[in-house]
């Protein structure tokens, strides 16, 4: 259904002006459809409704998904505020909270000091770190296949971790939407047989941002049968996380907007030091992979939780410093950049103004 979807939607995409345009920080060739998001949802949605047993839970994901696939075509489209789009994804998601009847509650014995229940800050915490984990996938979208192979490595994690029969309907879940993220990748890296090139846009980095938002809340929360614990969740999702706080630090610290578009992300640093967008797909997802796997060993071999925060918070401060000086060699590139056009920009004016003489 994804790769049907992906052919009958591409002759829609440039009626509905679902396309992204080269421009400023966008370097891509032509006008590429968006339409990855719509056509992996279509793909996900039939096989859970056809092939996934019944379950409560489930459909109240689907629908909360559908709304966010609707959300991101319209932003795709239209480029909605972010106030308005902060505004619908806290709805969604404390509607799939509701509808599911779980949210983020006990987050364990991460600090060594004993369980950490949230009680009446549940619902609150679990909106913003949703909103989260939905905006940090977002912005690693900026690289042909990194999106889809961060994602895939995510959910291959998760169904290492739930365990049957507990967790029948995640686990088929998991394997459904990696199945439609293989037809999507095969057309965003532009391989056999696909010759046309389209992007997930945002229908499909939030549907995905939800979508595993919601795997790992069910699998940590359940009061019944927790496939895993709240510290492992870090780790299948590190590298987007990381790399969203240490943007948004450095944009704050800079004065600028943390929703301001820019060249800071780990993947412009990559190719700024060299490397090609090959290589640096491959070196990221190889990153997101190995730190995923580091949950799930650690659960497996069940390490210590409060153990496994402070790593993470040591791997994420490595991350912090290792990329700093990078981070300072963009930043100068970039100034000399705009000081060079500013002092062409200048010359330019005054040519007009008095060449003659």
């Amino acid at each position: 259904m994804t790769w049907i979807a992906l052919y009958l939607l591409k002759p829609v995409a440039r009626r509905a002006h679902l396309l992204d345009i080269p421009k400023g920080r966008k370097q891509h060739t032509g006008a590429v459809p968006l339409i990855g998001g719509m056509s992996v949802f279509a793909g996900v949605s039939v096989a859970t409704l056809f092939i996934l047993p019944a379950n409560p839970a489930v459909s109240t994901w689907l629908l909360c998904a559908l709304g966010i696939v609707l959300l991101g075509v319209a932003d795709d489209a239209e480029d909605l505020s972010v106030k308005l789009r902060i505004a619908m994804q806290t709805l969604l998601t404390l509607a799939l909270c509701i509808g599911s009847g779980l949210s983020l509650q006990n987050l364990g014995n991460l600090l060594g000091l004993g369980e950490i229940d949230l009680g009446l800050f549940s619902y609150p915490f679990t909106v913003i770190i949703v909103l989260g984990v939905i905006n940090a996938f977002n912005m690693i979208d900026g690289i042909d296949g990194l999106l889809g192979s961060v994602a895939m490595g995510s959910l291959l994690s998760l169904v290492m971790l739930f365990n049957l029969p507990a967790h029948t309907a995640e686990l088929g879940v998991c394997v459904v939407f990696i199945a439609a993220l293989i037809p999507y990748l095969l057309n965003n890296l532009v391989l056999p047989p696909f010759k046309q090139k389209i992007f997930m846009g945002d229908a499909g980095s939030m549907l995905i941002g939800l979508t595993i938002s919601w795997l790992l809340i069910q699998g940590t929360q359940d009061p019944t049968a927790q496939a895993f614990r709240p510290v492992t969740a870090l780790w299948l999702i590190a590298l987007p996380i990381m790399d969203m706080v240490r943007v948004i630090l450095q944009r704050l610290r800079e004065g600028r907007s943390p929703f301001a578009a820019g060249r800071d992300h780990l993947h412009h640093l990559l190719m700024e030091i060299g490397l090609s967008k090959s290589a640096t797909l491959v070196t990221m997802s190889t990153l997101a992979f190995a730190l995923a796997s580091v949950g799930v060993v650690s659960e497996h071999l069940q390490i210590n939780a409060s153990l496994m925060f402070y790593a993470f918070l040591l791997t994420f401060l490595a991350y912090l410093l290792l990329l700093a000086p990078v981070a300072k060699a963009e930043k100068d590139s970039v100034r000399r950049w705009f000081n060079e056009q500013s002092v062409t920009q200048t010359a330019r004016k005054i040519l007009a103004r008095y060449g003659n003489n």
